[in-house]
């Protein structure tokens, strides 16, 4: 049955920072305890509380009114600072209320496993430095997300996000963003690293020398995989499919990794458990290079290259480009690897 439209409300209609409108609504930033350790410490990130602040779809904050957003937590992938994307809707459903505390670390594109890693959890681990115990509002409720959730000690119930979802919290908390899609942070490396110690294990899984399969996914898959592969396995190298592992079993697989061979994907994310110094070899398809995971690899200390092979078509970062099947150059690649 379909909702009457007299239910629905108006968009909001204002863009305003954080800071700005919490005073004006009775909120205010919370005070945090430093027991995350001084490296952490020193950079922040700061937690506000907004009474009956709202949120919509993937993330989006809004005044309890719904007539202003908090631009600065709601990201909109470079719309300017004065709009946003839900601005531009004709009306939106009204709101589901949520008792008690619940905090949103749910961000645009987080039901994808890199930016759920890279840009959402690091927002739940910044609630670690409070006294709060939340709810938590999120992209999606998968088994990973259920593992971090438990090992980080949460016990509120998970609100999973849909694009119109619309919820007024009684107490709504908010972890100010750390990175943005495609850069991430020394901050969030760190809340990271930190954060998995416990199920990094004193042994590999899976060896120290992994090759990330593609064979099973719907689109960059490697074309002539069957020439890569022989020359890996020679070397050392084990295949995974990280889809058949447990996010536990992903992260003891990375930390352990002497080096990392894979075509470009959400999986180079698992970088982030990386030792300095773990050799790191990403190949692209010339229509698509994206630097995100070699941002990240400096930023874990990594010994990174970045293979595209030769032709004549123009390197870019085009949108099309990133679902299309990729031929691994090879000879680069073997290049590329330390010498036995």
């Amino acid at each position: 049955m379909s909702t009457p439209a007299a239910t629905y409300l108006p968009p909001p209609v204002a863009c305003e920072q954080l800071a700005d409108l919490l005073p004006r609504w009775g909120g205010h930033y919370l005070a945090l305890t430093a027991d995350a350790g001084a490296e952490v410490e020193a950079g922040g990130p700061r937690v506000a509380l907004l009474p009956h602040g709202r949120v919509f779809g993937s993330g989006t904050v809004l005044t309890p009114d719904g007539r202003s957003i908090a631009s600065d937590v709601s990201t909109d992938f470079g719309g300017p600072a004065e709009s946003h994307w839900l601005m531009s809707f004709r009306q939106i459903r009204p709101p589901v209320r949520l008792p008690g505390a619940t905090a949103v670390v749910a961000v645009n594109l987080g039901s994808r496993y890199c930016h759920w890693l890279l840009e959402e959890l690091p927002r739940l681990l910044a609630l670690r430095r409070t006294t709060a115990t939340p709810g938590i509002i999120v992209n999606q409720n998968a088994p990973f997300i259920r593992e971090a959730y438990e090992l980080g000690g949460f016990a509120g119930p998970i609100w999973a996000v849909g694009r119109h979802t619309h919820f007024e919290c009684e107490q709504l908390l908010i972890p100010e963003l750390i990175g943005r899609a495609g850069y991430p942070t020394q901050l969030g490396v760190n809340l990271l690293t930190e954060f998995t110690a416990p199920w990094r294990g004193s042994a590999s899984v899976c060896g120290d020398r992994l090759y990330i399969s593609r064979e099973k996914a719907s689109r960059r898959r490697v074309l002539n995989d069957t020439e890569l592969w022989p020359q890996l396995e020679a070397r050392g190298f084990r295949k995974l499919r990280l889809e058949e592992l447990s996010w536990r079993d992903q992260i003891n697989a990375f930390a352990h990794a002497r080096e990392v061979v894979a075509p470009h994907g959400a999986g180079l994310a698992n970088l982030v458990f990386c030792r300095p110094g773990t050799r790191v070899v990403e190949f692209f398809h010339r229509s698509y290079v994206n630097p995100c995971f070699g941002r990240l690899a400096e930023l874990a200390k990594l010994d990174y290259t970045a293979v595209i092979p030769d032709g004549t078509e123009a390197i870019g970062h085009e949108p099309r480009g990133n679902r299309l099947d990729l031929h691994a150059d090879v000879p680069a690649i073997l290049a590329a690897l330390r010498k036995n």
